[in-house]
Order: C-alpha cells, then sequence, then structure tokens
C-alpha cells in the first residue's frame, strides 16, 4: 500500500535529525552506538593469538598434531561462536577439490531476525597459508590473514547478540579462501540450505584488518580502505579502476558502510578503493557477487606485501607499483620476508586497536542495516539536471517505513549531497538546488526508507542518472549479476588468494 502525502509530522522530523556524517543529515541510534562502544580489542587481540598458535591452517592441514592445524581451528571457532547465547551455529562442509584426505568446512552463525528471510552477512576466512598455497605442512601462523579477522567476526557476533534486529545477522567463517575463494563460493551459492527464500540485503567481508606496523604510519591508522565493484567488474591485473560515474549493488553498500560507519565512528575514514580487489587478487565478497548480491570488502589502510593498492597511477602498463613507503622486506615478490603468506606474519605486527576500529565500522554498519526497512520498490524519475526532477516509487515489502528520502551525487562524486524527505509519485518537482547541486550538474539520484528511529535502508537500486538532456536507469545497470571471467594464470602461487 502507497503512503499518504506528506505531512507536518514529517516537516518537523527533518530539521530535528542532527546527526552529521560526510555532510548528511542522519539520525544516530542510541542502542548502536552502546554496541560499536562494547566492542572489545583485547577479545579481538586474543582471539588473534589462539589462531596463530593453531600455526599453519591451510585447508587441508586437517589436525596433524593435537591442537594444531585447520581442524583444530574451527573447533574452537564453533565453539566460541556456541558460547554467545542467541545464535544458530553450524558446521558448513564443502568440497574443497585439493583435499582428497580431509574434510573442510566453514563455520557459520546467525542471530535471528523477525524477518529470517533478510540477511545482512559479515564475514572473513579462517584458513591461512605459507608462500606455496599448495604447502600444508609449513608455518603458515596467519596472524594478520587470517587470525585478525577471525577476531574481528567473532567479536561482531558477541556485541550483536542479545539484540534484536529487522533482519537476520550472519556470521561467517570461511575456509578455502587461499586456495580459489571455495568455502565461501559453496555458501554464497547454497544459502538456502539454511535460510527459506533469501535475500541478501548486503555481505561485509573483511580481510587484513590487523593494522600491520611495519607498513602503515600513524596517518594511515585513521583510514581503512574500503573495495567495491562496478559495472563491468574490476579485478583482473591490467584492469583500472572504476569511475564515479557508474552504479552498481556494491557501490551502494560502500555508500552506507561510508556513511553510517562515519557517523558512529568519526575517527576512521573510509578510502574507497573503485574496484573488486587489488589488481590480480580477491577475497570471499567477491564469491558473493558472483551469485548477484552486494559485496564489499574491509582492509588495512596498507599491508606488508607486494600487491598493489589500485590501478590509479596512470602507468601505460599496470598494476601499480605497490606504495614507496612500505618498506623493501614487505615487497619481496616471493612472499619469503613479508608479512603475509609467509611464517613472519604474526600478531606482533598487528595493532589490535586499529582492528577494534574496522569491527566499530563493521558493527555500526551491519546493525542500521538490520535494523532499517527494505529499500523502496521500482524506483524512477524524470526530468533533466537543469529544470528538476519528479520522482516514483513503491514501498518495500515488510514495513516499518516512517518516511523516505532522496539524494543525489554529482557524477564525479561517491557519496550523497543532501537528504531531503519525500512521497510516492511527487507531482512537484525536486530542483537541483534542493539536493545540494548545482543546476545542470550531471547526477545520480535514488530514494531509501527511514523508520521512525532514523534506521535508513540501503538506497534503491538502480540509481537514476540525469543530465541535461533527461533523466534514466543506466542500461548496464542489470549486468552486476554477470559472471566474471578468471585472472589471468599467476606467475607464483603467492600472486593470488
Amino acid at each position: 500500500m502507497k503512503r499518504p502525502l506528506i505531512n507536518i509530522t514529517l516537516v518537523i522530523m527533518s530539521l530535528i535529525i542532527s546527526s552529521v556524517a560526510r555532510g548528511n543529515d542522519i539520525k544516530t541510534d542510541p542502542q548502536i552506538s552502546a554496541i560499536v562502544s562494547n566492542v572489545n580489542a583485547s577479545n579481538i587481540l586474543a582471539t588473534t593469538t589462539t589462531m596463530q598458535n593453531f600455526r599453519t591452517r591451510q585447508s587441508c592441514s586437517g589436525e596433524p598434531q593435537q591442537g594444531q592445524g585447520v581442524t583444530a581451528a574451527r573447533d574452537f571457532l564453533f565453539q566460541q561462536y556456541s558460547a554467545i547465547s542467541g545464535l544458530t551455529v553450524k558446521l558448513d562442509q564443502f568440497t574443497h577439490p585439493n583435499c582428497t584426505s580431509a574434510q573442510t568446512y566453514n563455520v557459520i552463525a546467525w542471530l535471528p531476525g523477525t524477518d529470517p528471510s533478510r540477511l545482512v552477512i559479515v564475514g572473513g576466512h579462517y584458513d591461512s597459508r605459507t608462500t606455496n598455497v599448495n604447502d600444508n605442512t609449513s608455518d603458515a601462523p596467519g596472524g594478520n590473514d587470517s587470525g585478525a579477522q577471525s577476531g574481528v567476526v567473532l567479536e561482531l557476533a558477541r556485541v550483536l547478540a542479545g539484540h534484536s534486529f529487522n533482519a537476520t545477522i550472519v556470521f561467517m567463517s570461511f575456509s578455502g579462501e587461499e586456495q580459489g575463494l571455495y568455502g565461501s563460493g559453496e555458501i554464497a551459492a547454497n544459502l538456502n540450505h539454511y535460510f527459506t527464500n533469501p535475500e541478501v540485503v548486503a555481505m561485509l567481508n573483511t580481510d587484513i584488518p590487523g593494522g600491520d606496523v611495519t607498513a602503515n604510519r600513524p596517518a594511515d591508522f585513521k583510514m581503512f580502505r574500503l573495495y567495491s565493484s562496478g559495472i563491468p567488474r574490476e579485478r583482473n591485473i591490467t584492469d583500472r579502476d572504476g569511475v564515479t560515474d557508474n552504479t552498481s549493488p556494491s557501490r551502494g553498500v560502500m555508500r552506507y558502510v561510508g556513511t553510517w560507519g562515519g557517523a558512529y565512528v568519526p575517527s576512521l575514514t573510509m578510502e574507497p578503493e573503485l574496484r573488486e580487489d587489488r589488481p590480480g587478487r580477491a577475497s570471499d565478497h567477491v564469491s558473493f557477487v558472483n551469485n548477484g548480491f552486494p559485496a564489499v570488502r574491509l582492509m588495512e589502510t596498507f599491508e606488508c606485501s607486494p600487491s598493489p593498492v589500485n590501478n590509479s597511477c596512470g602507468q601505460a602498463k599496470l598494476p601499480c607499483p605497490p606504495p614507496a613507503q612500505i618498506p623493501a622486506f614487505c615487497k619481496d615478490v616471493n612472499y619469503k620476508t613479508t608479512h603475509q603468506h609467509s611464517p613472519y606474519d604474526l600478531v606482533q605486527f598487528i595493532t589490535p586497536n586499529y582492528s577494534a576500529t574496522i569491527a566499530q565500522v563493521l558493527a555500526a554498519a551491519a546493525a542500521s542495516l538490520a535494523s532499517a526497512p527494505g529499500s523502496p520498490l521500482n524506483f524512477n524519475a524524470t526530468g533533466d539536471s537543469e529544470k528538476g526532477i519528479q520522482i516514483s516509487f513503491d514501498d518495500p515489502s515488510g514495513g516499518g517505513v516512517d518516511h523516505f528520502v532522496a539524494a543525489a551525487r554529482a557524477t564525479s562524486e561517491n557519496f550523497y549531497r543532501r537528504r531531503i524527505i519525500v512521497t510516492h509519485n511527487t507531482k512537484r518537482v525536486i530542483t537541483p538546488k534542493e539536493l545540494g547541486l548545482k543546476a545542470g550538474d550531471s547526477f545520480f539520484v535514488s530514494v531509501a526508507s527511514v523508520d521512525k528511529l532514523g534506521h535508513e535502508s540501503l538506497f534503491a537500486y538502480s540509481e537514476v542518472r540525469c543530465d541535461t538532456t533527461g533523466c534514466k536507469i543506466p542500461a548496464y545497470s542489470k549486468r552486476f549479476k554477470e559472471p566474471m571471467p578468471p585472472p589471468p594464470p599467476a606467475k607464483d602461487p603467492a600472486d593470488l588468494e
């Protein structure tokens, strides 16, 4: 059912929304603020250290001796999730083509929401590897990659449990990531094994969130990278970075994390990377993108590895080299001396308080998404960027909407300028000035649902692009479900995750 026309109550409400993030008027929730403040760096460090003490957690390592290997790590995570009241916990077995003599498992847990089919997923892999991707015996302590993300995801389960949300929040600890995203690939394609008619609102993946002390300067600990793919997807070694004049479901999640993470955790700034992952690399969010779900990756600002951050250097031959500040031993292309995929990936090189701050950003985004109503449906706009636009949309399923907000961003920008309250199929023209833009500026526009406590949904996909010639949904916008060809063969197994 469509909502009645805007009334004076909504006008008053728009005046009392006071919390600000990235220039947008948004309302924060004291309960979510309390969840964010409850994140504990000591808990994350304890889990990270325990994971390191299992030594190699290569997916095929099994349990070479008591208390060692990927099986011991799996059992530890299962026990830790099971000890958190309110969670349903499962071992998710999957087929790993390289592990002919060992069974392989993801560990998943979820906090049921009032709408059990809507899923907000937070994940990170727990397997580790050494220089040779197929070596399941050599020491691979994986302090940062993947002990840190295991600690972050487990801490998120702890701080979010005990609270009620509209959507179901799912916590996933993947195995099989290092050899080809096998664990996340199977669970992303088979969510209906655990959930009826699953609808993935967003998947938030964290991988390497430790804050390496040798690769990051003090200013870098005030930032984090977030990777999100555009259309077409950018991941291969020679692919250039995406552009702001582009839209995709994952870019919508990027904006959400930047806006709401910034509202609750202003001490940490998101650095958007407009590509699916670092050139030639991949992590578990890719498995969800492969299945048509919006997904992003969060990680430390710089890593102690030869991986290029992006392809924004403008070189004729790509990829870009690692930043100059990275120490020489981190740039070893054979991964002998790096703090990644080597015996030197140790807890002593990470910054637990930094990992905790990334966890706070994730907690804020996940709790906000899970509290919000669904996104408006069938959004469209007519008009142009000079005279103004008229918009139309339908209610989301599930209800819980108090009002709707429209917002726009210039095609040269990532984030929305200003939110304004709107109603369905409004007859009035919304001017560029109301949206914070100049007449004639090309822009993207969309609309989000907001409940009475200020919890805001993702903005409706697809955004509509408006310029002086008119408004239209980009022709490419439905191509986000297209499969992506695999990256070219690596020169060395360590070149790929």
